[in-house]
């Protein structure tokens, strides 16, 4: 339990600090990894190939794993301390935020959080401002808790990749760190920022509260929680016209969609990959009608005139337009199309998220529907399922496990059409 005076006293720059020196451990152990691999693993290999080689090149593996290991689970330490600094701050930003309009009101506040009113006072709306401050108070200091108790369990699961004694496969390491401890990491730090947000308090309260903020952190806010934010009532219509958009496209719609749908098979058509067509369905549930729906070279979907035929797999996946479920006709329709090429620093929710590989071919496609203020990009998406998973750390991962690193590009629509 966070105790008043802890909040008060806290430092929240400390763990931002130390995730700084963490993160340069995630990269230590990364480069490690990539020589061991390379030069442990596979040119051992080629040198040394009886039965005794084979096990001296199978302990270099294990030890390049149990530093590729070590790296995703330290970025996941970097994404919670990085989460922790921050809902942290927003907490004890909170707190003084409400002892400010305490003691501002002529009222007491006692070294526990405690708020009275002095003797003698002859304020009427004194009783009443004292409630309301102490609430505030009490609010902060069980957010803070809160916060302090999700950052302690994720840096406790991040722990058990210590533990691994078996020579992994690569799907099986990023199954069982990247897509599960890592991941949850991610998770956490978005429940820290939004556990700082007065989500069930009446609308004159948000009001207040975003009143109270910087330009600075409500830029944290619409970017790590565009959906909470947009669902509270106290929040400015102005804000919530930004973060829908003003293009046809409703932003807030389809993040909504693609979160609801990340981790199940809803929309996926047997037969076939399906990350493209997740994309497309979620901007469509996000108001974005599809464009010519005729033709085979529009953003469409026509299921019309064709059978179901008895068959593995589905003539689904033959009835979508080509801009509908290959993420390079997608990526090069949706710039042809009013979209915009941004800078990967200035991705924010509701934009399109594009892996490029060593061969220039765009692959892969998904919804940006998160950005952490430290700025890692969160991203939904379809084959594999995944809600809310880190850009960087996928990146990382990729370039350990494979030597050569896809490209992300980014894509911000914008449809030109009625």
């Amino acid at each position: 339990m966070v105790s008043y005076q802890q909040l008060r006293a806290a430092k929240p720059d400390t763990f931002a600090t130390a995730a700084d020196d963490w993160l340069k451990l995630a990269k230590e152990a990364e480069t490690a990894a990539e020589n061991l691999y390379e030069r442990g693993g596979n040119a051992l290999g080629e040198q040394w190939s009886d039965t005794l080689g084979e096990k001296a090149g199978g302990h270099c593996r294990k030890i390049a794993q149990d530093f590729q290991a070590a790296g995703m689970a330290i970025r996941g330490v970097v994404t919670t301390l990085d989460g922790l600094a921050t809902a942290l701050a927003a907490a004890k930003r909170n707190l003084d935020t409400a002892v400010q309009f305490a003691t501002g009101a002529g009222l007491e506040v006692d070294d526990t959080g405690k708020v009275t009113v002095p003797a003698g006072a002859d304020d009427p709306k004194a009783e009443e401002r004292a409630k309301r401050a102490g609430w505030l108070i009490w609010d902060a200091v069980n957010d803070a808790t809160k916060i302090d108790e999700d950052a302690a369990a994720s840096l406790k699961r991040l722990i058990q990749p210590a533990g691994i004694t078996k020579l992994m496969t690569q799907d099986e390491l990023a199954k069982d760190i990247l897509n599960d401890e890592v991941k949850k990491a991610g998770h956490t730090g978005l429940a820290m920022l939004r556990q700082t947000m007065p989500l069930n308090a009446d609308a004159q309260t948000q009001a207040e509260w975003w009143k109270s903020l910087s330009e600075d952190q409500r830029k944290q806010y619409l970017r790590g929680a565009p959906v909470q934010l947009y669902d509270m009532p106290g929040i400015p219509d102005d804000i919530k016209t930004e973060l829908v958009g003003n293009d046809g496209l409703n932003r807030i719609e389809m993040i909504r969609w693609a979160e609801k749908h990340g981790e199940s098979g809803y929309s996926d058509v047997p037969g076939m990959e399906n990350c493209t067509n997740f994309v497309s369905y979620a901007m469509n549930e996000g108001g974005m009608v599809p464009h010519d729906k005729t033709g085979d070279k529009g953003w469409n979907q026509d299921h019309q005139g064709l059978p179901k035929l008895p068959f593995v797999g589905s003539p689904d996946q033959y009835r979508q337009g080509d801009a509908w479920a290959a993420a390079q006709n997608h990526h090069d329709y949706m710039l042809k199309n009013g979209g915009e090429s941004v800078k990967v620093p200035d991705a924010r929710p509701g934009d399109l998220l594009y892996m490029r590989n060593e061969k220039g071919v765009i692959h892969h496609a998904s919804v940006v529907t998160a950005v952490t203020p430290d700025g890692e990009i969160l991203y939904t998406q379809h084959n594999s399922n995944h809600t809310n998973i880190g850009l960087n750390h996928r990146l990382s991962h990729n370039e350990t496990r494979t030597g050569a690193g896809d490209e992300p590009l980014i894509v911000r629509p914008h449809p030109n059409w009625d």
